[in-house]
């Protein structure tokens, strides 16, 4: 299960900053159909909310 999540996250992390797409079509794009259930899965892998790491990296 560790494995299917850290691929997701690394796709999610290069969608956030590769591209205008929302936090919520990224994670819809990666698998999650509940965009806070990956926001809090996002910030549990890489340590920072989604929304913050595209702003902070971009």
């Amino acid at each position: 299960m560790k494995y299917l999540t850290d691929n997701r996250m690394n796709e999610a992390k290069k969608l956030l900053l590769e591209s205008s797409l929302s936090v919520k079509e990224v994670a819809s794009i990666v698998g999650y159909e509940n965009p806070l259930y990956f926001s809090r899965v996002f910030r549990g892998s890489v340590g920072v909310p989604p929304s913050l790491y595209k702003k902070r990296f971009v």
